[in-house]
């Protein structure tokens, strides 16, 4: 049978809590138990000292043990009086002869049962029934004693003993201080006091009271825990249904500091990251759209219009469909370019290039456009070559888009300056150039794809704006970082660190 993920959780909260409660029950009769042992033994050790200091009194009064030698009946009518007696008239009663005839009397003791020389001087302590005291009202189990004298005849006790018992007592009988025998206690390993017994039988019944409520709290507990933990865990479900159905502006409630709190955020963030590739995908769509039908859009005009005989093949108008199809064909090759990077099959051969060389052909490449624009193209190389780890192709493709950025928005008359420096392991290629400048909060939307500022860029200027994201591209391709801030010269400054 397969469980779900709630009844799973609720057994598991359940045992667990119910296992530690009844741990804890369980050590507290334990710990009681053997408290209430430890109190008894005490109990009965300084007794049972008592008990052998009234027997040795009782031997300097009687002269011995000859009034106690096998007569149990005087035996218990004697502890009735003694230390071990919990109530001494009580067990006075129960170790009192069943009939009057045979009353004993604790003034004067019975005579020793072998003593059959002539008349006995006491009748009326011949052979009768005897009633055992209740063994309720003393302390102990009288059964576990026995006297022995010095030479070892037992004295009193049950008479199955044969041999020593592991765990036995022996306490020395003293009078006068002479020895005069032994007191032997058998050990007792249950309680059997009976109002120990009744004592600990209403504790037992009370922890399984306790038990039985640990049981019921540990159900409540773990049925609200479950549903506590599970709780974000349904909202968590709910909202993956919400995105797997297009809803992918869709956020869950993030409440606490746990685990599951992150989980919700995290959520949340790819909800939105979501959102924003749909987005994206979207504007990407449209923007090529737009893009590929603004120029198909004029050659098909003007095509129509010399094929309707509405204007001449001149070659200007032969010229300017042709610039129109190098738009086209840039454009088409950029996207391409960014494709093959999305999916990083783009090519890099990364070998040692020298850049102030390679500077200077892009340099030397561009001067005429920018000269027929009366743009100043500046770059001065280091002293020193510097080289890099990179594809040339690649780096040329690199600073040709950035120049042919600058070349397009730069107005009439300004300039471009390109600078070169190493410091350390680093290599950092400044491109600044004049008026005008871009809006601070617009710099660091220049390397996305289809992004123009609106005052600068127009479709006049033939820009699609895709050149600077392919620039990204390449140097997070070679490990580096470009960026765009405001230059010195009017213009924006693009920083490639290599």
């Amino acid at each position: 049978m397969k469980l779900k993920l709630f009844a799973k959780l609720f057994l598991l909260l359940f045992f667990g809590m119910l296992l530690l409660l009844a741990s804890m029950v369980f050590t507290i009769h334990l710990n009681f138990k053997q408290g209430l042992s430890t109190y008894l033994e005490n109990t009965e050790q300084e007794k049972l000292q008592q008990l052998a200091l009234q027997l040795g009194d009782f031997y300097q009064q009687h002269d011995g043990w000859q009034d106690l030698q096998d007569n149990p009946r005087f035996w218990f009518a004697w502890l009735s009086q003694t230390a071990i007696a919990k109530n001494p008239q009580a067990a006075a009663a129960a170790a009192a002869p069943s009939t009057p005839e045979d009353d004993l009397g604790f003034e004067d003791p019975p005579p020793h049962p072998h003593d059959h020389d002539g008349p006995s001087p006491h009748p009326h302590h011949g052979p009768h029934p005897f009633r055992r005291p209740n063994k309720d009202g003393y302390i102990l189990d009288v059964d576990r004693l026995f006297i022995f004298d010095t030479a070892g005849q037992r004295i009193i006790g049950p008479p199955d003993r044969i041999q020593p018992v592991e765990g036995e007592q022996r306490i020395a009988l003293q009078s006068l201080g002479q020895p005069i025998g032994w007191l032997l206690v058998k050990p007792n390993h249950l309680i059997s006091d009976h109002l120990a017994l009744t004592f600990m039988r209403q504790q037992v019944r009370g922890n399984l009271w306790r038990l039985g409520f640990a049981l019921v709290f540990s159900m409540l507990m773990a049925l609200v825990m479950t549903r506590q933990i599970l709780r974000p865990l349904r909202r968590l479900a709910t909202g993956l249904h919400a995105l797997t159905d297009g809803q992918l502006t869709t956020q869950i409630p993030e409440r606490g500091h746990d685990e599951l709190t992150t989980l919700a955020k995290d959520f949340n963030r790819l909800g939105r990251t979501l959102a924003h590739s749909e987005h994206t995908r979207q504007q990407w769509l449209a923007d090529i759209s737009h893009e590929l039908r603004t120029p198909l859009a004029v050659l098909r005009g003007e095509l129509e219009a010399l094929v309707d005989g509405i204007r001449t093949a001149t070659p200007e108008r032969i010229l300017s469909l042709h610039q129109e199809v190098l738009s086209l064909t840039r454009l088409v090759d950029d996207l391409y370019q960014l494709s093959l990077s999305d999916l990083g099959a783009l090519d890099y051969r990364f070998e040692s290039v020298e850049l102030g060389q390679l500077i200077r052909q892009i340099t030397d490449a561009f001067q005429s456009r920018f000269a027929g624009k009366t743009l100043a193209l500046n770059f001065s190389p280091p002293a020193q070559a510097i080289y890099v780890h990179g594809d040339g192709l690649r780096l040329a493709q690199l600073l040709s888009n950035v120049l042919e950025n600058s070349y397009r928005y730069t107005d009439a008359g300004g300039e471009c300056q390109v600078t070169l420096a190493q410091l350390g392991t680093t290599t950092t290629i400044h491109i600044d150039d004049s008026a005008p400048s871009v809006d601070s909060a617009e710099l660091p939307l220049l390397f996305d794809r289809f992004h123009r500022v609106e005052r600068s860029r127009q479709r006049h200027t033939g820009g699609a704006g895709l050149g600077l994201a392919l620039c990204r591209t390449i140097v997070t391709a070679h490990g580096g970082n470009i960026s765009a801030t405001a230059s010195e010269l009017g213009g924006v400054r693009i920083t490639i660190q290599l």
